[in-house]
């Protein structure tokens, strides 16, 4: 870059992958790393306890989902990592079903099995850091799916990886733009475990209240320990005065619209509904924003407005996985208006009357153990299980009186509105993150450097 008449010029060179700034290099993945970890084709015996280790259903689109993680002896480990030990800091990649999924390993002593490459930079030359967002920028997914192969799965061998291309600025520069968008990928997750905070506090609340039945009394004591009167019900002993209903009585029920696959864009092309798919719903319940992005414009779904998603809606899958994951039963709350519309095998759930039955009690009620257990043993026994509308709308709920009910909802209220602030939040955060991801890793957008080489 230079400049003239005081107004900055940026110099560019076309290269392989595209026009990019004079300073910047391309680079192979195999000149670029000092290591590449491949246990393809190779799993280790489990073990009851141990050394973590993770294969590709561990990896997410940049983080680690160690849930899915399996153990194995610490003999083991010694004897099945002799390809490699990974390190702290690591960026791990999947190489088939699905392909392309990063993420930056974050803890010492992980084993690593099959479907994973563990990737690292040569020093001072390719940051893992780095190169996590390069992987993850179109022109990252597009060196590794050009080169991948396959019929029923298809994948990335190891010979072809290491020929994929990759940009390589200055190294400070690296730097500075790891820097940014790891700043907005750390406040993104601050503010997720911020919610989950507050949804775990709203269901203590709730399981003091309407499970235990310690809701406060007239006198501010405990209900039932100060022995509050019980009576039987449909769904076992419940406080005098409460009453068991149908979910129909309190909140209206409306099944996803059938969308066509040619009627699905891959990108939002401006003014477009994001499809809400049951990928967006988390097992165990709540939002999950990085789920499947399809897309439709919002003029040519006007007259679907019953299937736009507001704030404050639940949302519940009504079938389980295909991969027996089961989800069916689970609901996740809507943070925000006009943004999503409904797909097929996902159900809406809205409150009637919202003095008479908010969403707080219905969302944390239809997460419940007891809720689920009771829809699931409802629903059909096929090969996939699903559940009818009939089944949904039927489900019984226990119907607190109006005032306590009122005196939950004015407690947590204030906590989901915290939650749907931090949602929104999130929501900003991601689309920045996203639209800068391409324009940093081309030098479309370059980051000032002071004279010591940090970002300014």
């Amino acid at each position: 870059s230079e400049r003239i008449w005081g107004v900055l010029v940026m110099n560019f060179k076309v290269t392989e992958i595209g026009e990019l700034p004079l300073e910047w290099d391309v680079d192979t993945m195999e000149n670029a790393l000092d290591e590449i970890i491949d246990y393809r084709g190779k799993t280790p015996a489990k073990s009851e306890a141990g050394i973590e280790t993770l294969s590709a259903k561990s990896v997410k689109n940049g983080y680690i989902d160690y849930s899915k993680a399996y153990f194995i002896s610490e003999m083991t480990y010694q004897k099945f990592m002799v390809r490699g030990f990974p390190r702290k800091g690591d960026i791990l990649l999947t190489t088939e079903a699905p392909l392309g999924l990063v993420a930056k390993l974050d803890r010492e002593k992980v084993g690593i099995a099959q479907r994973l490459l563990t990737l690292r930079g040569k020093k001072d030359y390719l940051l893992n850091d780095y190169l996590l967002y390069y992987l993850m920028s179109n022109e990252g997914q597009h060196q590794l799916t050009s080169r991948q192969s396959g019929t029923t799965v298809t994948g990335i061998k190891q010979k072809e990886f290491r020929k994929c291309l990759i940009s390589i600025p200055p190294f400070e520069e690296q730097k500075a733009i790891a820097h940014i968008l790891s700043t907005l990928d750390d406040k993104i997750e601050v503010n997720n475990q911020i919610n989950k905070t507050l949804e775990n506090m709203a269901q203590e609340i709730f399981k003091q209240w309407f499970v235990d039945f310690e809701f406060p009394n007239e006198d501010g004591e405990s209900y039932k320990s100060s022995g509050g009167e019980m009576v039987e019900s449909e769904l076992g002993l419940i406080p005098k005065g409460w009453e068991v209903v149908l979910l129909e009585e309190v909140a209206e029920f409306q099944n996803g619209y059938s969308f066509k696959s040619k009627e699905l864009l891959d990108e939002d092309q401006g003014d477009c509904f994001h499809v809400f798919k049951m990928g967006h719903i988390k097992k165990g319940g709540g939002l999950n924003k990085e789920g499947t992005k399809s897309y439709v414009p919002k003029t040519d779904y006007g007259n679907l407005s019953r299937y736009i998603v507001k704030k404050g809606d639940l949302l519940m899958c009504m079938t389980d996985m295909k991969s027996n994951v089961a989800l069916l039963g689970h609901t996740a709350l809507m943070d925000e208006d006009n943004k999503y519309i409904l797909n097929q095998r996902v159900g809406l759930i809205r409150t009637l009357d919202k003095e008479k039955m908010n969403y707080p009690y219905l969302f944390i009620l239809t997460n419940s153990k007891g809720f689920i257990e009771n829809l699931r043993s409802r629903a059909n026994s096929g090969v996939q299980v699903n559940l009818s509308t009939k089944e949904i709308k039927e489900s019984l709920l226990v119907m607190p009186q109006k005032e306590i009910l009122e005196k939950f909802n004015c407690i947590t209220e204030n906590i989901f509105e915290e939650y749907f602030n931090l949602g929104k939040e999130n929501s900003f955060l991601t689309s920045l993150r996203d639209s800068l991801l391409p324009k940093l890793m081309s030098g479309e957008i370059r980051v000032p450097l002071d004279k010591e080489g940090d970002a300014s």
